[in-house]
């Protein structure tokens, strides 16, 4: 079992103390590997993550089927337990249980990606911080900045916010409280609700927004397209657009400099103290240039 050092009231699990030529040496053993693997392309994986696999005393993985296949690519020849959103929370005792009371290395790995994002895994750092448990994390892939990179978007402020609500509810307001939102938003969506979400993000974003759809990321069939909303939600509609694997969406952030004119609150309400919001939109548009429904979007915004 490992030694505990005691700072400041706070006890942190060690490996070993070892005493050499009447110094303490303190070695410090991760006893916790969340490790991020490949988002589709095996060859992704790491040197370093390979080996913290070969020396895990135990590895739990969210779909034990896929990260089976990994493991014999790369030659780990090991069984693995389950930690999914299903028995998170037993799985997570589990393990703390094991590292308190064992002195072993556990890796944890989600099916692709990082873990504990969008992936279990959140409650299991927790825990270990509670208890003083020393954990890291092997860098990897990420399907959120290779989508952002392969974009076209602004790369230096970003938002990352998950998997879309699927109820239309839930969306309608998910996307409505993003409107002002001035960083590149990223999304995760599956093929068969796409449409619906391209719909939506219409619905409170100017329809000449640009929007980036990434598919299969670092797969063959890798495939990226761009444009605004208006132009994906027709390829979409037209079936010029696979809708098959997953998908990772990004989203320009609203610009403070478009429809300058129209966001000046008193020009706003001059505009609408002397015309209906449809008569001054379509002037605005003649003067502007730009899209006359976006525009009524703005004007009716308050």
């Amino acid at each position: 079992m490992g030694e505990e050092l005691q700072l400041d009231n706070t006890r942190i699990r060690i490996g070993k103390i070892n005493v050499k030529l009447g110094f303490i040496t303190l070695n410090f053993i991760i006893m916790l590997n969340l490790i991020s693997t490949p988002i589709g392309n095996l060859n992704d994986i790491s040197l370093r993550a390979i080996d913290v696999l070969n020396k895990a005393d135990y590895i739990y993985a969210e779909d034990t089927r896929n990260t089976n296949k990994l493991l014999k690519f790369i030659k780990v020849d090991k069984k693995c337990r389950m930690l999914h959103e299903h028995n998170e929370s037993e799985a997570t005792k589990q393990i703390v249980d094991l590292l308190i009371n064992k002195e072993i290395q556990i890796a944890v790995v989600s099916d692709a990606g990082t873990p504990a994002i969008s992936d279990p895994g959140y409650h299991l750092v927790q825990e270990c911080i509670l208890n003083n448990i020393k954990f890291t994390l092997i860098p990897g892939p990420s399907s959120v900045i290779n989508a952002l990179v392969l974009s076209g978007l602004p790369t230096s402020s970003f938002s990352f916010l998950g998997f879309i609500p699927r109820k239309s509810k839930q969306k309608t307001d998910f996307f409505h409280s993003l409107k002002h939102e001035k960083n590149t938003m990223i999304f995760f969506e599956s093929a068969k609700r796409l449409e619906n979400t391209l719909e939506h993000i219409g619905e409170s974003f100017p329809s000449s927004a640009k929007i980036s759809i990434c598919r299969e990321l670092t797969k063959i069939h890798e495939e990226v397209v761009r444009g605004d909303i208006a132009l994906l939600l027709k390829m979409v509609k037209n079936n010029e657009l696979t809708l098959k694997g997953e998908f990772v969406v990004v989203l320009e952030g609203r610009s403070t400099e478009k429809l300058s004119l129209v966001m000046d609150k008193k020009i706003k309400e001059g505009f609408l103290n002397k015309l209906a919001a449809k008569d001054a939109a379509k002037l605005i548009s003649l003067i502007t240039k730009e899209n006359k429904r976006d525009i009524y979007k703005q004007l009716l915004d308050e």
